[in-house]
């Protein structure tokens, strides 16, 4: 329940009080005003009264305050006339117009918080002498509109504060957990003229919320060993929540007030100080005691920094003390906090029980320590404490909207590609642009020969049936890089249309053939679909499997294609080409693994299952690539979901990843575009591949030109590149499968932690963080007035650290969705 608090000094000098109001962030107003002197005859009369009364209902303990006259007239007549007369004059002094200002500003917040009844403004009342702290500040009708009177639900509450405090107040409970059942510590004291059946009753209905331990006096107990157990009880290093007394007591003025725990033997509170204030340190935060004349003790503990003291402000006959107790602990059961279970009774005593038992309602008053959050009961256990964690209506509708959008592929696509783009910027701003599995600045043995839009006017290309790639052209391709002592070469066309071109099929066969006598190795696209007539391959008229190898090209726009099996069945088509390439290029040491290496002219079986054999059947332990790539498998849930599955890292600059050599560059035939002296063929990965010309496909014309990547496009306009393509910007599939090449070769494989998953865990961080709130409400001002700032913060720190583990743990952490769901729990207000 939240609260408005303000801190009221009231301080008499000589004849006058000033009067001084704070509130939040160091304003005050200040008034003086003159001090009545009839209110001290008010407040006599009223007491006198008062005794004189419950002298009737044998009173349990009075002090002698003089002779009380005697009246024809009952008692309670003479108790309620007083009572009035003295309130009169107590509201008459506090409505002098110089204190207008005070009334006002407590007035005003009341009546904003009026809209929320849950809302009160707590006032904090200081006064520097007894005069002062003895008048029924309780009864202040501040305003007409909203006031403390009980009868109404009013939304100003006045508590008492010490004028000394040597303590400040310790917040035990910082983290939430699963809380414990209450501890309270019930002294009974001397019984004597008392019945302490109904204080027992009473809390007794509390033992369902908390752990209750009762000392006290009984016939034939030493009165020494009764306080040695009760100052041990007190410093029990379990700790109490609430501290309990009932019994008589007596205000004093230097031992802090003093408790008559047995017929012959009283306690002052100066004696139990150290134990009072281990007890305090192990968490003791409120205590009661339904006794006589407890302003002193309660001074003397809130000085001491206990947090709250409920007593009694004058003598209290024992009935009235029954009455009080059982409603006020019926209402603390309700989970109300002290001051609402405290003004619960007192309305009560008003209201029903005031003809009973006239001017009661004003005896019982709370003091509170300034640093204070007031005390209630707490639900407990490991249920209520799960139940806390279940999200409620307007969680569960976020949660559910959030969720669902992360499981939609688009979605999934679009957030990952904002987030490879500002990994690109990331990268370029911290100059972290080299990728960390290869710090040193070799080039990456990835070669793309693109068969580009101009390769096909320099060479006069013409394509067969207006969209397939004359073979012919390929042929002259593979010639040159056979010639120029490439050994791993892999073709991105499925090459099926020998029928339509028979001729130059024919051509490249013969340099298939010649390829292979140079123990080249081939790998040719193909899509290895489940069903058989699905299937689309290299034509056996142009190449045999049993001396060359197909990979499957089927691929996701944004992930890297992993083997899913021994690649018996299925093997993708750049894993193939990374695992030949380190098959063949293995250190000097490797010999006895580079002797088992197959053959294509020589191998009686398809060559990718002797490949993969080789791989397999032989100790790699001295090659840790190939060990590497023989471990790494598509995950299990990739079936289903994306999930976990190693991601195209498009935040790298593309000329990073692989060198682009244009095909008529290749074959020296590019009218003032010769090959570059830097590049060279020799241990390289060649991928030969369509370069961006429009009727580039395997079903459909343009099927191979995908939209830029944002993050490509990123580093092309950041290094100046002019748009290829007729001025079109695409993202060719030979591209990517250069890239999934690259993160192969060098074990570069980011892993994405799912949206999916990160939701659920921002959500219980964000109920975490808004349960630590609730359990804090001291804090809850900094929170409010400080959201601004923390949530920028925190997303910054947050977009950061993501950023940062990208390349140094290479784990993508997605930041959009996670930062606002966690932003939505952890500010959602408790229904």
């Amino acid at each position: 329940m939240k609260s408005k608090i303000f801190h009221l000094k009231v301080i008499k000098i000589k004849s006058g009080c000033n009067f001084e109001l704070s509130w939040e962030n160091g304003k005050t107003i200040s008034a003086i005003v003159d001090y009545h002197q009839d209110l001290d005859q008010g407040y006599q009369d009223w007491k006198d009264a008062y005794i004189n009364c419950y002298r009737d209902l044998r009173v349990i303990k009075i002090k002698k305050s003089g002779s009380i006259s005697s009246s024809k007239k009952d008692n309670a007549g003479f108790l309620r006339e007083a009572e009035a007369r003295f309130l009169s004059l107590f509201d008459r002094w506090l409505r002098d117009g110089e204190l207008y200002q005070i009334r006002e500003e407590i007035a005003k917040a009341a009546t904003d918080s009026s809209i929320n009844r849950r809302y009160w403004v707590d006032i904090i009342l200081t006064c520097n002498c007894y005069e002062l702290t003895c008048l029924p500040w309780e009864a202040w009708e501040i305003s007409t509109t909203t006031t403390t009177n009980l009868s109404r639900f009013g939304t100003i509450r006045i508590a008492r504060a010490s004028n000394i405090i040597h303590t400040g107040i310790s917040h035990h409970k910082i983290i939430p957990s699963i809380r414990r059942r209450a501890r309270v510590l019930a002294i009974l004291g001397d019984e004597k003229g008392l019945d302490f059946k109904e204080d027992r009753k009473a809390l007794a209905h509390l033992s369902k919320l908390a752990e209750i331990k009762f000392i006290g006096w009984q016939p034939g107990k030493d009165s020494t060993s009764l306080k040695q157990e009760i100052v041990k009880e007190i410093a029990n290093p379990r700790g109490w929540d609430i501290l309990f007394f009932a019994g008589h007591s007596n205000e004093t003025a230097f031992t802090g007030g003093e408790l008559h725990i047995a017929p012959d033997a009283s306690l002052g509170l100066k004696e139990i100080q150290q134990s009072l204030q281990q007890g305090i340190a192990n968490g003791l935060k409120f205590a009661i005691f339904n006794s006589c004349d407890g302003i002193s003790i309660a001074e003397f503990l809130i000085a001491l920094g206990l947090p709250q003291v409920a007593v009694m402000a004058e003598p209290i006959h024992n009935q009235v003390a029954q009455v009080f107790i059982v409603q006020f602990l019926n209402s603390l059961a309700e989970y109300k906090d002290v001051h609402e279970a405290l003004r619960d009774a007192c309305a009560y005593l008003k209201d029903q029980q005031n003809l009973t038992y006239p001017s009661a309602y004003l005896i019982p008053t709370l003091f509170r320590h300034p640093q204070s959050v007031l005390f209630r009961l707490e639900p407990f256990g490991l249920g209520h404490s799960l139940r806390n964690w279940l999200p409620t209506k307007k969680e569960a509708l976020w949660l559910s909207a959030w969720l669902t959008l992360s499981l939609i592929p688009p979605v999934q696509d679009l957030l990952l590609e904002s987030r490879l783009l500002l990994q690109a910027g990331y990268r370029q701003v911290t100059q972290q642009v080299q990728w960390q599995a290869n710090p040193s600045p070799v080039q990456s043995p990835v070669r793309l020969v693109q068969i580009d839009n101009k390769s096909l006017e320099q060479d006069k290309v013409t394509l067969v049936d207006g969209r397939y790639m004359n073979y012919g052209y390929l042929a002259s391709i593979l010639d040159k890089l056979v010639s120029s002592n490439a050994r791993i070469i892999g073709f991105d066309y499925i090459l099926d249309q020998d029928q339509q071109q028979l001729d130059n099929s024919k051509q490249l066969q013969q340099s298939v053939t010649e390829a292979i006598k140079n123990n080249t190795w081939l790998v040719w696209a193909a899509i290895e679909a489940d069903h058989p007539a699905d299937y689309q391959g290299v034509s056996d008229k142009i190449a045999n499997l049993k001396q060359t190898m197909e990979g499957d090209i089927t691929r996701y726009d944004w992930y890297v294609e992993l083997p899913s099996n021994k690649c018996d069945q299925s093997c993708p088509f750049s894993y193939l080409l990374v695992l030949s390439y380190c098959l063949r290029n293995q250190d000097s040491s490797t010999t006895q693994l580079a002797m088992g290496l197959p053959e294509p002219q020589h191998s009686n079986q398809d060559f990718r299952t002797s490949v993969i054999d080789s791989v397999n059947g032989t100790d790699t332990q001295a090659h840790t690539q190939l060990a590497w790539l023989g471990r790494v498998k598509r995950p299990a849930i990739a079936y289903f979901l994306q999930w976990f599955q190693p991601i195209i890292d498009y935040s790298l600059p593309p000329e990073q990843v692989y060198q682009r050599i244009s095909a008529c560059e290749l074959l020296g035939s590019c009218s003032g575009d010769a090959l570059a002296d830097d590049i060279s063929f020799n241990q390289t990965i060649v991928i030969v591949a369509s370069g961006g010309y429009k009727e580039a496909g395997i079903d459909q014309e343009g099927q191979d030109n995908n939209l830029l990547p944002l993050p490509v496009a990123f580093w092309r306009s950041s290094q100046g590149w002019q748009d290829w393509f007729d001025g079109k910007s695409s993202f060719t599939g030979g591209e990517a499968h250069s890239y999934i090449a690259h993160h192969l070769f060098y074990q570069h494989l980011v892993i994405p932690i799912p949206n999916t998953l990160m939701i659920l865990l921002t959500a219980v961080l964000g109920k975490r963080f808004r349960l630590i709130k609730q359990d804090n409400p001291e804090q809850q001002q900094w929170w409010f007035s400080n959201i601004g700032k923390a949530w920028l913060l925190y997303w910054l720190v947050y977009c950061l650290v993501s950023l940062q583990v990208y390349i140094s743990l290479k784990v993508l952490l997605p930041t959009l969705m996670p930062l606002v769901v966690f932003s939505t729990y952890s500010v959602t207000k408790r229904e």
